[in-house]
């Protein structure tokens, strides 16, 4: 027994600072940061409900304290953003983290786990969401594309257009709608001139298809009995909106209702819902062409109930 743990030891010791065990368990020890690390993203993900899924650059940093029942543990951990939007069923593993040229976002956060005998919990995260390219990285790229505000008008015209054209083209059998823009990039193109280009998720609604109600009217299906459609689509002044193209992602629960069962109906978007609001709310910075990692815990003002 002293023979193993000695030679257990002993690889540890031959791991690189921020090597992760095979094992992937957290200890209240240095030698497990990584695990800890790869533990937090995972919880960032799960809890990070617009946009796209983070995956881990670099550790930054890591501090442990000692506690009766284990240990606290800190991070500082620098993410990437990927091309699997949040709807996306991949696993972030399988993700790719976006080029320059591509937008998308990097991460700064602060990350605080507790350690104890039952188990590791994530109890707070921070993180600061900024352009994964600076400036200086741009002048090497000049005729790489910028990114703009998700909320431009413009883009929303142009969005809507491609929405319709998607309810159109497709053969789904129900209507979709918007459910946000996830990127946006333009770009000056010498024989055509400034091109735009969109990126943006659709779900599914309750609304059959050919009904004569505008997309945007029909209330969509619950998120985990929504099929959902991540596209692109590209337009300008000259060419006009193009014809989206389109990735869809089969619902988490495609299971048929029962005699006198009826489709259930849900909250609103993240987007329209108190943790939306309450995440704006409580961001240290807000960049209107990023989707921002919330913060955790969030403190969502619950609606006052009225004297009785």
């Amino acid at each position: 027994m002293l023979a193993y743990l000695l030679a257990a030891l002993l690889a540890c010791a031959l791991l690189p600072g921020d090597a992760v065990t095979p094992s992937e368990d957290i200890t209240c020890h240095h030698f497990s940061v990584g695990a800890a690390a790869n533990f937090s993203v995972r919880h960032i993900d799960e809890h990070h409900q617009h946009g796209y899924k983070f995956k881990l650059g670099e550790i930054q940093g890591h501090k442990y304290e000692q506690t009766a029942e284990g240990c606290n543990i800190d991070l500082q951990l620098a993410l990437r953003e990927t091309r699997c939007h949040v709807t996306d069923p991949k696993a972030v593993e399988d993700c790719e983290v976006l080029e320059m040229g591509e937008g998308g976002a990097a991460a700064n956060c602060t990350v605080m786990l507790t350690r104890h005998l039952t188990g590791t919990t994530v109890t707070r995260h921070q993180c600061t969401t900024t352009p994964a390219h600076s400036s200086d990285d741009m002048m090497m790229c000049p005729d790489c594309p910028r990114m703009r505000a998700l909320n431009d008008p413009a883009v929303a015209k142009a969005v809507h257009v491609a929405m319709l054209k998607y309810n159109q083209e497709s053969n789904n059998r129900h209507d979709f709608t918007l459910l946000e823009v996830g990127r946006v990039l333009s770009g000056y193109i010498p024989s055509v001139g400034m091109m735009t280009y969109p990126k943006f998720i659709l779900v599914e609604t309750r609304c059959p298809k050919y009904i004569r109600i505008a997309p945007e009217a029909c209330t969509p299906r619950c998120p985990h009995r929504a099929q959902h459609a991540v596209c692109s689509t590209s337009y300008s002044s000259k060419t006009g909106v193009a014809s989206p193209q389109c990735e869809l992602f089969p619902a988490k629960d495609s299971t048929a209702l029962g005699p006198g069962e009826v489709e259930p109906r849900c909250g609103p978007s993240f987007h329209q819902s108190p943790e939306g609001a309450a995440c704006t709310s409580q961001l240290t910075n807000n960049d209107p062409a990023l989707h921002p990692i919330c913060p955790f815990p969030l403190a969502v003002q619950l609606p006052q109930q009225e004297a009785v």
